[in-house]
């Protein structure tokens, strides 16, 4: 199987950073965005295979973003893992709404998120 590529959508870059070098280690292709419309960008540019994504971000939070790849033709598909620290289960309920296909709340535990990952993948 070839190697998956991770599309990791986050505005604190400590997180991104440390999430694509764990994910690279896997044996997963991490890219790193950190708002809402460069993920947008990057995803018309090369499709991934999986989005992890963030909620609160400047520009266009996670659920726009979710709401607008299910919109598309290329990217309704992809599965999208919420990634975020909002625990509460309004977020939760909108974020699957507007089709996340899971969440986490932060901080995460790394073997749950890559057997989560591995599952939808």
């Amino acid at each position: 199987m070839a190697r998956p590529k991770v599309l990791i959508v986050d505005d604190e870059s400590d997180i991104t950073e440390t999430l694509a070098y764990i994910l690279q280690a896997k044996g997963f292709r991490p890219t790193v965005a950190c708002d809402g419309l460069e993920c947008l960008k990057k995803i018309s540019e090369e499709t991934p295979d999986m989005v992890l994504l963030d909620l609160k971000m400047p520009a266009m939070n996670g659920y726009e973003v979710c709401q607008t790849m299910k919109k598309g033709v290329k990217t309704k598909s992809i599965p999208i893992i919420i990634l975020t620290s909002s625990g509460d289960t309004d977020s939760v309920a909108k974020a699957h709404k507007v089709g996340a296909s899971d969440y986490i709340v932060k901080p995460f535990n790394l073997p749950t998120l890559l057997q989560k990952m591995r599952k939808l993948l």
